[in-house]
């Protein structure tokens, strides 16, 4: 009966621990590309802002906008679960991870690059709509 109640006690200690979510207000709400640089080329009728991010924070989900179904520079059209640690943002289901800071109503995300693939840097220039 002891050992009993010392697993007991146990498991509800193990699982009542939860990784806590690491959020940035600052990342809410709408925002629109502004430029883009990276070794890519641009289709001349896509309008760049039409390239758009929307963060829920209390979701902890971003809607990813993209002019044309087909184009994208993160993920296709749809809705993500995001994580953050230590400046970086991270997508659900997306391989890439990224850098992000935020100065005013400008958010700046910088592709983590593998070293291995050459001319694959890119940064994205977000404004907050």
């Amino acid at each position: 009966m002891k050992k009993l109640l010392i697993i007991t006690t146990l498991i509800t200690i193990f699982s009542s621990c939860s990784k806590e979510e690491i959020k940035d207000e600052r990342l809410t709400g709408e925002w629109y590309l502004t430029d883009a640089y990276c070794f890519c080329g641009f289709d001349p009728e896509v309008d760049i802002k039409d390239f758009t991010l929307n963060f829920d924070n209390s979701k902890q989900a971003v809607s990813i906008g993209n002019p044309p179904d087909t184009y994208y520079f993160i993920a296709d059209n749809g809705s993500y679960n995001y994580q953050l640690s230590d400046n970086k943002i991270s997508f659900n289901g997306v391989p890439t991870n990224y850098n992000y800071s935020i100065e005013g109503d400008v958010l700046t995300l910088d592709k983590i690059d593998d070293p291995q693939i050459a001319d694959d840097e890119l940064t994205l220039v977000f404004k907050r709509k």
